[in-house]
C-alpha cells in the first residue's frame, strides 16, 4: 500500500468511513504517519497504534489553534508579506477547493482629468466641409484646404481645455471648460480676433428645443453619454466614419454654453449648442483591421465640437433650412455608418470553453441633432494638441497620468488625413459637474424609438431605421 493510500485508509477511519476528503485532513495525516515511521523502533512497534492516535489528537489541536490564531490571508514568502490578490479574506481551504475568480476592473468613482493646450480651429469635420474652400461658408482666405486636421489654424495662443470625465456621470462630476480665439467671423456672436470660453451644459443627447430629434446611440445610452476605451468613428461605422478613426480615452456627448469673454466681457452668445468631446488618439486604420493592433497615428489629444445649424432661419448664402436639412450635415446622409454595423461578420460565436453569440450589433451611429431653431449658428470643431490625462480609480485615490506634446498638426511632416484616417500643470479634476436627469427624456418621447430597435433587430442593419428618420 502506498503511502497515498495509507492517507486515504487513515482518514477514512478517521471519518467513520466517510470518503470526503480535505486538504487539512490529508495533510495531517501524511504528517503523522510520516512521523510515527521515522520514531517508531523494532521495540515499540507494539505500542504504533496507541502513538498514532495520541499523535493524531495533538496534531488535530494544533491545527485548530492555529486556524483561530492566524488571519485567513496567504502571504507571499520574501515579498514584504503582501497578500496574495486571490486569496484575500479566504481561507487555504477554501482557495483549493475552488477556483478563484477572476479580479474585477475597479469601477468605483474612475475619474479622468484632462488639461490641453495648443489649439487649432478647424474648418471642417470630415466631409463636413463648412469653412474651407468650397465649404457651406467658404472662407479661403483663412483656410487652405479642409480635408485633414493640418487644415486648421491657430485658435489662439491662450486657448485651453480643463475637463473632468466621470465614467457614466453617476455622481454628476463631468464637466469642461474650454476658450479659443476665434479666427473668423459669421455674425455677432463669432468675431474674428474674440475669445470664447465653452462650458458643459448638459450630458443629454436631445435638447428640449431640438426641431428633429434622433435616438441617442446604444453605445452612448449604456453609459449615459460619458463613457470611456471607446473605439468610435472611421471604419469602425461607431458614429460618423468621414472623421479619423479614434481610440478614446474618454469621451461625451452634451450640450454647451458659449460665452464671449473678450476683454474681461462675460456676455452668452449660446446657451444650449450641442457638443461632442473626445480624448484620444486617431489609430492607423490599417493596422487595426489587419492585426486588431492600436498602433496611434498621433499623440492624445483632445477633439472638441460645438455645434448648432438653426433650421427655418435665414442663413448667409444659404438660405432657410428645414431641420431635416440642417442636421443633415453632421454627418452627410451619405455617410456610410448610417447604414453599415461594424466591419463583423455576425454573428459572431463566443468559442469554447465559453458560451454566447451576439446575433446582431446595436444600432450605433445616427445623426447628431443640432438643429435648434432658438440658438444661433455655430460650427466649433477644435483639436487640443498638447494634452496631460489623468485617470483616477476607486476610492484609494491612486492615479495613472499620460502626458503627449503633439507635433504642430501644421508642420510638413504631419500627415494625418480626415478621410483616412508643452508641459501642463497637473490637472486639478475640480468643479461643477453636470448632470443626466433629463438623458432619456426626448428619447423616449420619439415615437420610432422602439421600432427603431426592433427593425435593426429584425434586419441585421445598423441604423436602417434612423435613415428613414433623419435622411
Amino acid at each position: 500500500m502506498n503511502i497515498v493510500e495509507q492517507v486515504k485508509n487513515n482518514v477514512r477511519i478517521h471519518n467513520n468511513n466517510n470518503n470526503n476528503y480535505n486538504e487539512h485532513d490529508l495533510l495531517l495525516h501524511y504528517n503523522t504517519t510520516t512521523l510515527t515511521r521515522r520514531k517508531t523502533s523494532s521495540a515499540e512497534k507494539c505500542l504504533k497504534p496507541r502513538i498514532n492516535a495520541r499523535l493524531m489528537v495533538l496534531s488535530m489541536l494544533m491545527v485548530s489553534v492555529l486556524a483561530f490564531s492566524i488571519p485567513p490571508t496567504l502571504y507571499l514568502i520574501g515579498q514584504q508579506q503582501q497578500p496574495l490578490a486571490y486569496a484575500q479574506q479566504e481561507s487555504t481551504s477554501s482557495m483549493m477547493s475552488s477556483a478563484s475568480p477572476l479580479p474585477q476592473p475597479n469601477a468605483n468613482n474612475t475619474i479622468l482629468s484632462v488639461e490641453a493646450t495648443n489649439g487649432l480651429f478647424e474648418p471642417a469635420a470630415g466631409l463636413s466641409n463648412v469653412f474651407g474652400p468650397e465649404g457651406v461658408f467658404a472662407m479661403p482666405d483663412v483656410f487652405q484646404c479642409a480635408d485633414t486636421l493640418t487644415c486648421g489654424v491657430s485658435a489662439g495662443n491662450n486657448g485651453t481645455f480643463t475637463g473632468t470625465f466621470e465614467e457614466g456621470n453617476q455622481n454628476n462630476m463631468t464637466s469642461y471648460e474650454a476658450t479659443y480665439t476665434s479666427p473668423v467671423t459669421y455674425g455677432p456672436h463669432q468675431i474674428e480676433g474674440h475669445t470664447y470660453k465653452i462650458t458643459l451644459k448638459d450630458t443629454q443627447w436631445n435638447s428640449i428645443a431640438a426641431a428633429e430629434p434622433t435616438r441617442q446611440p446604444e453605445f452612448v445610452s449604456k453609459v449615459d453619454g460619458v463613457g470611456f476605451d471607446q473605439i468610435q468613428h472611421g471604419a469602425s461605422n461607431i458614429d460618423r466614419s468621414d472623421v479619423p478613426q479614434l481610440s478614446n480615452m474618454a469621451f461625451l456627448y452634451g450640450h454647451a454654453t458659449v460665452t464671449d469673454i473678450t476683454n474681461g466681457n462675460n456676455t452668452i452668445v449660446a446657451d444650449d449648442v450641442f457638443t461632442h468631446v473626445m480624448v484620444g488618439h486617431v489609430m492607423d486604420e490599417d493596422t487595426f483591421y489587419s492585426s486588431l493592433r492600436d498602433e496611434a497615428q498621433s499623440p492624445t489629444m483632445v477633439f472638441l465640437f460645438a455645434i448648432n445649424i438653426p433650421n427655418d432661419t435665414e442663413l448667409p448664402g444659404v438660405g432657410s433650412l428645414s431641420g431635416e436639412e440642417a442636421q443633415g450635415f453632421t454627418p452627410l446622409p451619405t455617410d456610410r455608418s448610417l447604414n453599415s454595423p461594424p466591419p463583423v461578420a455576425y454573428p459572431v460565436t463566443i468559442p469554447e470553453p465559453r458560451e454566447g453569440q451576439v446575433e446582431a450589433p446595436a444600432p450605433q451611429s445616427v445623426t447628431w441633432p443640432v438643429a435648434n431653431p432658438e440658438q444661433p449658428l455655430l460650427f466649433t470643431f477644435l483639436v487640443y494638441q498638447d494634452t496631460r490625462a489623468e485617470l483616477t480609480s476607486g476610492s484609494d485615490g491612486t492615479s495613472s497620468s499620460s502626458s503627449d506634446v503633439a507635433p504642430s498638426m501644421n508642420s510638413n511632416d504631419t500627415t494625418i488625413n480626415t478621410s483616412n484616417t508643452g508641459d501642463t500643470t497637473a490637472p486639478s479634476g475640480s468643479g461643477t459637474g453636470v448632470g443626466t436627469e433629463q438623458q432619456n427624456d426626448n428619447d423616449s418621447n420619439e415615437g420610432s424609438n422602439n421600432d427603431d430597435d426592433d427593425d435593426n433587430e429584425d434586419n441585421g442593419d445598423n441604423d436602417n431605421d434612423n435613415n428613414d428618420e433623419d435622411n
